[in-house]
């Protein structure tokens, strides 16, 4: 028996038909159940959002608030502006144990900057320890070399950007790493910083100078573990365009061409006699050989014996005072700085036969004698 097929017409017809009292389609089950649906998809995305920015946000608002407080506000404590007398400038080349150390006076109650000075972002108020500052100690005042190998671009890997001098003073923004603006800044920076110990000028005063020293084939070694992928290349191109910035009578090629070995022997060479012609000039107030030199009695050279939580660490007596300084150094138990944390060991350096230039090991063995280290080895 075949089925008739059911015209449109009167489907059309019996849905006109249908009773009057029958409810619309938006208020059947399932065109509610969909309604319901959307909106909770809508919350849930809604919810989803304000908590990823809660997350991220959030801790970011509550760390510049801190900030504010602790820094800027004067609120807590006075501000310290990039004018303010600070107590210490420890200067020492890469990898001669600053980072290190400048945790190690952390521990015994001491607010020293590591790579800054900048006293609106971070906790210097008692001072600094940097290489990069140490371009005050610095001969002359700086060339076009200096300051365009400087400030042509951020080198990340060393760590250089004028933000660690004080806040800019071409107000550059915080939030682009490296710019017009920023390059500018650090061609301010570069000329104003560059010798002003000399010129006696320096915009942040600090009230002792101190030079770090590591023995130079410790610090050799640290640097071509840190910039060195084997000892017959060249070191990473960031160090060799520093390292050309800072003494440009070297030129780039020559940095470029030099093997590992020799390329962080001339930079660690030429930093530690050129702080160490500053500290013959009167300029540095003392020196101290950080593999046996601990952070207390850095602390007293500095000048800060008299910091509570310091002379309570350090064990100090009550009659301590702040002004103490030992201008030639002190010798205390090692600090068990020998081995770099970077270099665990994997790099070893024999001056003697891994140095190519004989005048490179000539100046090594002269900074080293001046250091007060008797056997290059």
């Amino acid at each position: 028996m075949r089925r008739r097929k059911v015209p449109a017409s009167t489907v059309a017809a019996a849905a006109e038909e249908a009773p009057a009292d029958a409810p619309p389609d938006e208020f059947r089950p399932l065109a509610i159940a969909k309604r319901l649906k959307h909106r909770w998809d809508a919350l849930t995305t809604w919810q989803g959002y304000a908590l990823t920015t809660v997350v991220i946000a959030g801790p970011y608002a509550a760390w510049l608030l801190y900030m504010w407080l602790r820094l800027q506000s004067g609120l807590l404590r006075g501000a310290v502006s990039a004018t303010t007398p600070r107590a210490v400038l420890i200067v020492g080349t890469q990898s001669s144990g600053t980072t290190q150390m400048s945790r190690a006076l952390a521990n015994v109650g001491l607010e020293v900057g590591h790579e800054t000075s900048d006293c609106s972002w971070s906790f210097a108020r008692d001072g600094t320890i940097s290489w990069m500052h140490g371009m005050r100690f610095m001969p002359g005042n700086a060339t076009e070399a200096n300051i365009v190998g400087l400030c042509k671009a951020f080198r990340k890997n060393m760590g250089f950007h004028p933000a660690a001098f004080g806040p800019p003073r071409l107000r550059c923004s915080y939030r682009a790493t490296w710019d017009a603006c920023w390059r500018a800044e650090c061609s301010i920076r570069v000329a104003r910083e560059w010798g002003c110990a000399r010129r006696r000028d320096c915009e942040t005063p600090f009230g002792t100078s101190l030079l770090q020293l590591r023995h130079p084939a410790r610090t050799m070694e640290s640097l071509a573990a840190k910039f060195c992928v084997s000892a017959s290349d060249a070191p990473h191109f960031d160090f060799v365009a520093v390292a050309a910035a800072l003494w440009p009578e070297k030129r780039l090629e020559a940095w470029r061409a030099a093997k590992c070995f020799d390329a962080v022997g001339w930079y660690a060479a030429l930093y530690a006699r050129d702080m160490l012609d500053a500290r013959d000039a009167g300029e540095i107030d003392g020196v101290y050989r950080v593999e046996e030199t601990e952070p207390c009695a850095v602390a007293a050279m500095a000048g800060l014996a008299g910091n509570k939580q310091t002379r309570r660490k350090c064990g100090f007596g009550e009659s301590a005072s702040s002004q103490t300084i030992v201008p030639n150094g002190v010798q205390t138990k090692s600090t068990a700085k020998g081995a770099n944390e970077r270099n665990r060991g994997r790099v070893r350096v024999e001056i003697g036969t891994d140095v190519r230039s004989a005048e490179l090991r000539f100046l090594l063995g002269e900074v080293a004698r001046r250091g007060g280290y008797e056997e290059l080895v």
